[in-house]
C-alpha cells in the first residue's frame, strides 16, 4: 500500500479524486481541513509496511509518529514483534514516510466513534510505555479522526 496525503477545503479535494482515492471530513473538529488519502500503484509519500485497514469501515483514525533514531529502532522491533501492540494488529495499517524513515503514520478504521476513542488512548498509552518509556525526550505523536464524506456535500 502506497499513498499520500493531502489537506484541503472538500471542494478542492473533491477535485483531485480518482476512484481509488478516499476522501474524508474531520469527525470531532468541525472546522478543520479535509484529508483526501490517495492509493498510489508507485512512488508516494507513503509506504505500507505492515498490516492493512479495512476501507469499508467509515470511521478512521489517523495517528502520525515522529521518532528519534532509537525510538524508530525500537518501534520497529515491537511493530514487528510476535507480542500483541494495538499497532501491530493485522488490521492496522502502519506506513513510512519515504523521505524520513523515522516518520510513520498507523491507520484504522472503525464502525463507531466509541471504539475510536478506546483505540486512540490505547494507542498513544502504548507508545507511551513501549517507545517513550522513561526517556524524557518528547517525541511527534498525534492522532485524529475522520469519516468518509458522501461526496454530496461537505
Amino acid at each position: 500500500m502506497n499513498i499520500t496525503l493531502k489537506l484541503g477545503t472538500y471542494l478542492f479535494l473533491k477535485s483531485q479524486m480518482s476512484p481509488s482515492d478516499t476522501l474524508l471530513k474531520p469527525l470531532f473538529h468541525a472546522n478543520a481541513d479535509h484529508l483526501l488519502i490517495k492509493n498510489l500503484s508507485t512512488f508516494a509519500q507513503y509506504r505500507g509496511i505492515s498490516g492493512v485497514y479495512e476501507p469499508l469501515n467509515n470511521l478512521y483514525s489517523l495517528t502520525y509518529l515522529k521518532l528519534n533514531p532509537d525510538q524508530a529502532k525500537l518501534f520497529e522491533e515491537k511493530l514487528f514483534s510476535i507480542h500483541s501492540y494495538s499497532f501491530n494488529s493485522t488490521s492496522t495499517a502502519v506506513l513510512q514516510k519515504r523521505e524520513s524513515p523515522r516518520e510513520y503514520l498507523i491507520i484504522k478504521t472503525f464502525e463507531t466513534t466509541s471504539q475510536i476513542k478506546v483505540w486512540q488512548m490505547l494507542l498513544q498509552k502504548e507508545i507511551q510505555n513501549q517507545i517513550q518509556g522513561s526517556n524524557e525526550e518528547d517525541f511527534g505523536f498525534f492522532s485524529k479522526a475522520y469519516v468518509v464524506t458522501d461526496g454530496t456535500s461537505a
